[in-house]
């Protein structure tokens, strides 16, 4: 059985819990399901599988019904929050299946309806880019990627295409390709009309660049512009709209990633420690993203006791949501924390490190 979508619905069918309803296909006919909340992280997390809820036939049309590409929207945001609350590879299966499943209604679906259905296909995929670079697969993700961009552009919005764009600069910080980033930034920004968050994280992408070539004013200049479209834009109906998570936290994460890399540990210490004391506790696997690269930066102002405190309590959240991108940065900051292992705090890291295997 795949699941087809997830719409929220009120009630009281399971317990006292929200009830979601779920949009499903099995053997050829498409079912309703209810479930909680709590269900479907548990779904996701593959603790509980479909079959164990009770499902109500729905005669199935040769025609798609459109409101497939809500419920796909909705499913899509519940499971941004699993990935978030118990890491990538809980959820990476799941949303596979789903983009097959699109990608099937995709092909039955005609005019307007199908346009509709190739931007979904095209956002899932992206999504499926993001969990498979988290979990350190680079080459599934560029591919996922790609295909978002081709899919955003067959599907004519430009607004995700210039959110690709500035993804793919994201992806070339810190790699042989890293003249990229300003160029794509660019690129992204170039697009008319595109919502002032997807412009922000243009932008921040932009001073990334400028840090790569050295550049401290041009770093300034783009952090400012982030900060001020940030300000300007209008609120977001979601945590799912495009560029919602360009929030004063996440830019101060930016700009503190910015300083380290310019060799200013003072001011990325303060941009980092800012960014962690604002983010919302929900988004622990990004809280332990900035909580490690807050470690980097004491370490470069030479406080490596300090430094591995911090990272000790990074490499707790990598452990909670599996994220290799966060024990990769851990593991890197340990080996460069070797000299002081005679520092209780250090010594804790590193028998911590190993341990976890």
């Amino acid at each position: 059985m795949q699941l087809a979508g997830v719409v929220a619905a009120d009630g009281n069918g399971v317990g006292d819990e929200d009830v979601v309803t779920l949009a499903a296909m099995s053997d050829g006919r498409v079912v309703s399901l209810r479930v909680s909340r709590r269900a479907l992280l548990e779904l996701a997390a593959g603790v509980v599988t479909l079959p164990a809820v009770t499902a109500v036939d729905v005669p199935r049309s040769s025609v798609v019904d459109p409101a497939i590409v809500d419920y796909f929207a909705q499913l899509r945001a519940c499971l941004v929050r699993a990935d978030d609350q118990l890491g990538g590879l809980t959820v990476l299966s799941t949303v596979e299946q789903q983009i097959a499943l699109i990608a099937a209604l995709r092909r039955q679906a005609r005019g307007e309806l199908r346009d509709r259905l190739v931007g979904t296909q095209a956002r899932w995929s992206e999504f499926a880019g993001w969990l498979a670079d988290d979990l350190g697969d680079r080459a599934a993700g560029e591919r996922w990627l790609d295909r978002a961009g081709s899919l955003a552009q067959e599907a004519d919005d430009q607004d995700f295409w210039a959110y690709v764009l500035a993804r793919k600069a994201q992806r070339m910080v810190r790699t042989s390709d890293e003249d990229r980033v300003a160029a794509l930034a660019r690129a992204a920004l170039r697009l008319p009309g595109t919502p002032a968050l997807v412009r922000a994280f243009a932008a921040v992408q932009q001073a990334h660049g400028s840090v790569a070539q050295g550049d401290v004013t041009g770093f300034q200049t783009a952090i400012e512009r982030a900060r001020s479209l940030v300000a300007d834009a209008s609120p977001t109906s979601g945590d799912d709209s495009l560029g919602s998570f360009c929030t004063r936290p996440y830019l101060a994460a930016q700009e503190g990633e910015g300083w380290l890399r310019l060799q200013q540990a003072d001011k990325a210490i303060g941009s980092f420690t800012a960014a962690v004391n604002e983010w919302p506790e929900r988004y622990r696997r990004e809280r332990g993203v900035y909580l490690s690269r807050t470690a980097h930066a004491y370490l470069a102002a030479s406080e490596p006791g300090h430094a591995a405190t911090v990272a000790a309590e990074a490499l707790t959240v990598a452990t909670t949501t599996g994220s290799a991108r966060v024990r990769r940065d851990v593991a890197a900051l340990a080996r460069q924390l070797e000299p002081f292992r005679g520092q209780r705090d250090v010594r804790h890291l590193l028998d911590q490190l190993a341990t976890a295997g």
